[in-house]
């Protein structure tokens, strides 16, 4: 990290250094050299010998305060800072006068001098308003230690606002902390739906961020949104073989009977997701087309372009939009699966397209999805019995648990790749046979298995 941390600011204030003197500029290579050649606290070393050879460049006094605040050392930064007061006032740098206060603005904050913190983000702010979301979320804490979380939250809503990826996940969980302390209204829902879907996007295998959507929002009465929320987890769960399709019809049957009118979005909704689960995708897309959720989630942007794309009245365009949306739906192998199918609907599936089937499989092999998409994938390369391929990826885990002492037997899908008539993904079998024949048991298992 501080290795990164110093490229990253020695890039910076190089780039807004314009007509620096030569001489001036002799440390620079030593700074390259030292980050090429050293990480951590050898790194922070470096910096501070360095400091020693060049006691007036301000950049130096920057990177050590910076990389001391992250190791919390806030006394030791706060002298570096200090020493570099005389020469922020005296450069004509604003790249540099922008970081030095970014880290007055931090070191401020974490000596509990909420009301200095303030005063130096804003100073930081004047020299660069292209890049506002650190020095802004210190600015942001540093009102809420003043007891004053009005003011914290609405910068952190602004930040959020133009930034939502930017957001480190303890950003995150600070801007709901803030959330907490404001009554519940729509913004501040949608605000705290939205950070869940990021959440997701980041960490794609938690579970159980769709049930805590769906308590929120059915606590604010918002039940539409509440119900997308609760399915979407259902969805995702039988994906990973923890929840089978019957369940979730049971789910609809029980969720239905909560609501006297039938033509209520809610109701609408779970006849919607009937459609999707029975892949009544015409039926799904005129109805989720009628629907507008009280507060957006991510996973109904997936339902309306899955069940668009793969309608009747699918098209290259509906395919691009829905393709469009991969970066929300990391690992979540329904969208990976239902983009394949409908590039297949309109007749453009080849094998170009097997690395989107690589990652449908691979989100988990052994549900039906993947097993449908092996299947899809075998026919490709004219195979009948494409439910039997093992990709690289799943051949290495075969490997690893043999290596760690499984039984052989465990290897009988291995076995049944190897039967197939020649295909890529034998040939990759093939490779791997040596290796596994140095595993105990292994050899007589394969040979005895395979009539060798």
């Amino acid at each position: 990290m501080f290795k990164k941390l110093a490229l990253i600011l020695l890039i910076a204030l190089m780039a807004f250094t314009s007509c620096s003197k030569k001489a001036d500029d002799s440390y620079l290579s030593e700074m390259e050299t030292l980050i090429k050649e050293k990480t951590g606290d050898d790194l922070l070393a470096g910096f501070i010998e360095l400091d020693k050879k060049y006691n007036n460049v301000l950049m130096l006094k920057i990177n050590i305060s910076g990389m001391l605040l992250m190791k919390n050392e806030v006394q030791m930064a706060g002298d570096y800072l200090k020493a570099g007061m005389p020469l922020v006032k005296k450069s004509k740098n604003d790249g540099e006068k922008y970081v030095f206060y970014t880290n007055m603005a931090q070191y401020s904050l974490k000596s509990k001098d909420p009301n200095k913190s303030i005063e130096y983000a804003k100073q930081a702010l004047e020299f660069n308003q292209e890049d506002p979301l650190g020095v802004t979320i210190t600015m942001a804490k540093a009102y809420a230690n003043k007891e004053d979380p009005i003011s914290a939250l609405k910068l952190m809503k602004e930040q959020w606002a133009a930034y939502p990826n930017k957001f480190s996940d303890e950003d995150l969980f600070y801007l709901l902390s803030l959330l907490g302390n404001e009554p519940d209204n729509i913004d501040n829902l949608t605000i705290v739906v939205a950070v869940a879907d990021e959440f997701l996007i980041r960490k794609p295998s938690i579970t159980g961020i769709g049930i805590q959507q769906a308590q929120d929002l059915e606590r604010a009465g918002y039940m539409t949104s509440a119900l997308i929320a609760t399915f979407s987890e259902m969805d995702r769960m039988r994906c990973l073989n923890k929840m089978k399709d019957e369940g979730i019809y049971i789910a609809l049957d029980e969720a239905k009977k909560n609501f006297d009118d039938v033509h209520s979005p809610h109701v609408k909704f779970l006849d919607g997701f009937r459609a999707y689960m029975d892949e009544d995708f015409d039926k799904a897309s005129e109805i989720f087309d009628s629907i507008t959720p009280e507060v957006p989630i991510n996973y109904f942007s997936f339902l309306q372009m899955a069940c668009r794309a793969n309608s009747s009245k699918t098209s290259q365009e509906l395919v691009n939009a829905f393709g469009a949306l991969e970066g929300k739906f990391p690992l979540f192998q329904s969208y990976y699966y239902y983009l394949w199918t409908a590039i297949r609907k309109n007749n453009l599936l080849s094998k170009e397209d097997q690395p989107l089937m690589e990652q449908c499989i691979l989100s988990n092999p052994s549900s039906k999805f993947g097993v449908a998409t092996k299947k899809a994938l075998g026919k490709l390369y004219g195979l009948d019995d494409g439910e039997n391929i093992l990709l690289p990826d799943e051949l290495t885990v075969y490997l690893m648990r043999v290596r760690n002492g499984e039984k052989p037997e465990i290897l009988e899908p291995v076995a049944k790749l190897l039967e197939m008539k020649d295909n890529p993904f034998k040939d990759n079998a093939n490779l791997m046979v040596p290796e596994l024949k140095k595993v105990s048991g292994v050899a007589e298992w394969l040979n005895s298995r395979l009539g060798i």
